[in-house]
């Protein structure tokens, strides 16, 4: 029975961390988290910053910490970045660094492509500790779960992972696709201990947007993110509307399927300065757990350091700059 029950619990926790990637509902404001062919496209340094809290008030919802920078190097066309990651979610906690690398060659005075490649590695760690069996003792001193396959307290793995996109920007449409790991804990049958090891599974992004100039004060930027394992599908679609350069307001709507339906998105952003974003978004829940949640809250820091660095060869001139 007590085996029984590990199996069942280890593969459905893995299965609810495992084969979701960290969610954002600001992914039209951070594409360099969905494809390394991003880095280094706004011709200058970019910090970005982001704290999400999905399903509030769900007992061991997720909770993500995302920062990342990247740069671009002019005189070999090419940019660099780095993004760091912390998801938890319940007993699981899954932190990753990558490094990414690109190479980019103008297709046209309006028009270029981009080649990007990630490395890094990704750690999943399991509290034990958070986990409570049937027929395990939680009376203080006393804590176990009478079970050889569940820890007690944390075990860990750990993987190389690597990643690669590419993006294309033609005048004012922008065009991406990345494949990035996503990690697949799974419990070794065939020791005593219950010792994890890690696999990965390929998840795809595909990514569309387009900006619309109304007039020298507003500007509409609709944009679209494909997620997919190949076996699950999700959609999002979005509409973000800028104002004088110093605000800008949104909404998004993702999953289209019975299966795969999730939130309605509202968002919202102003300018601090002229090298500072701050925008906040909210998740209205759509899905079968709108029940038991009081929707998912997304915060969004963004530096630009507006200058050109290394002078080297310089960027291609893009007719449609990047929204912010």
């Amino acid at each position: 029975m007590r085996k029984t029950f590990t199996y069942i619990l280890l593969f459905f926790s893995g299965w609810v961390a495992a084969q979701q990637a960290p969610q954002y509902s600001m992914y039209m404001l951070n594409p360099y988290a969905y494809n390394p062919a991003n880095a280094g496209l706004d011709n200058s340094l970019i910090l970005t910053g982001v704290y999400r809290q999905q399903w509030s008030g769900l007992k061991g919802a997720p909770v993500t910490q995302h920062i990342n920078a990247h740069m671009p190097l002019y005189m070999i066309s090419s940019g660099v970045g780095l993004r760091v990651e912390n998801d938890v979610i319940g007993a699981h906690t899954v932190t990753q660094a990558v490094v990414s690398y690109n190479y980019q060659m103008e297709l046209g005075r309006n028009s270029l492509i981009s080649l990007g490649l990630s490395g890094g590695y990704l750690q999943y760690a399991l509290d034990g500790s958070k986990l409570r069996a049937p027929e395990g003792t939680y009376v203080e001193p006393v804590f176990s779960h009478t079970d050889l396959l569940l820890p007690d307290g944390k075990v860990r793995a750990g993987v190389p992972i690597f990643e690669i996109g590419v993006f294309a920007q033609l005048n004012k449409l922008e065009v991406g696709l990345a494949m990035q790991p996503v990690y697949a804990p799974a419990l070794r049958s065939n020791t005593a201990s219950g010792e994890f090891s890690l696999q990965t599974v390929s998840h795809y992004n595909a990514s569309l947007a387009y900006s619309l100039e109304v007039n020298d004060r507003l500007t509409l930027r609709p944009a679209l993110l494909v997620k997919s394992d190949i076996a699950e599908t999700q959609t999002e679609i979005s509409l973000v509307a800028r104002w004088r350069e110093n605000i800008f307001a949104g909404a998004s709507f993702r999953g289209f399927t019975s299966s795969s339906k999730d939130a309605a998105i509202l968002l919202a952003g102003i300018k601090l300065n002229e090298k500072t974003i701050l925008a906040y978004a909210f998740d209205i829940p759509l899905s079968a757990l709108n029940v038991a949640n009081r929707g998912s809250h997304e915060l969004m820091i963004r530096y630009n350091l507006n200058k050109q660095i290394g002078a080297g060869k310089l960027p291609p001139v893009i007719y449609n700059p990047r929204f912010f």
